[in-house]
């Protein structure tokens, strides 16, 4: 199954620092309310708003956090996604879930910003100091940061549509027909999409583990 060997590296690595298979939408029973709270915000209540964002931040930074490969940029993208959430609300009509049309508003500011970086390859990418758990066992957490590293590397590889379409899959548990709507595509094109992202995802991933060698970068030194 695509995405075994790297958790086979880290048996403790978190569903926060990992994408795997099944589905990781929050529970649609919070539907009705973030409905209403919309409602409201399409009313001019922009309080609603504040309770909107604190409802769906996590679950934003966490799918963004996938999609870009990189906690650094995160935060300005939240903001973001956000800023754009607050203009595109007042369209909502309903036709789809709220969470659907949430992660169209994610991926398209993840899209630009893909894309912005490809343009400026000479970008280094920053990662900030890795913490370990409280009480967490150092072993595991090297485990756990290979893994997810390991991850992240395969996932760069992907182009940002078909990263995108595979997150959302894999990550986020939607279906073909779901992510078709919130990208704006058609459930033909995702199948497609995720198809290939996937072979090129687990190519990535065995070239990346045949590298993991004793005193080599993944490896102990």
């Amino acid at each position: 199954m695509i995405l075994r060997d790297a958790q086979a590296l880290a048996t403790a690595a978190s569903p926060e620092e990992r994408p795997g298979p099944g589905p990781a939408i929050p529970p649609t029973s919070d539907e009705p309310q973030l409905r209403l709270l919309v409602s409201r915000l399409q009313d001019g209540d922009l309080t609603a708003f504040e309770r909107l964002y604190e409802m769906t931040k996590v679950d934003a930074a966490r799918t963004l956090r996938h999609l870009v490969g990189n906690r650094v940029d995160v935060e300005d993208l939240l903001q973001e996604t956000y800023l754009r959430l607050l203009t595109a609300v007042k369209g909502y009509r309903g036709e789809s879930r709220f969470r659907t049309f949430f992660y169209r508003v994610c991926s398209n500011v993840a899209l630009s910003h893909l894309r912005w970086k490809r343009r400026r390859p000479e970008d280094s990418v920053a990662e900030p100091p890795e913490c370990e758990s409280s009480g967490e066992d150092p072993e595991a957490a090297a485990q756990r940061r290979q893994a997810a590293r390991l991850v992240e590397l395969a996932l760069e590889r992907l182009k940002p549509k078909k990263r995108i379409v595979f997150v959302y899959y894999e990550l986020c548990g939607m279906s073909p027909d779901e992510i078709a709507e919130a990208v704006g595509s058609s459930p033909n094109t995702v199948r497609s999409r995720l198809h290939h992202a996937r072979l090129e995802f687990n190519e990535a991933m065995q070239r990346l583990l045949a590298t993991r060698r004793p005193g080599g970068p993944y490896g102990s030194p």
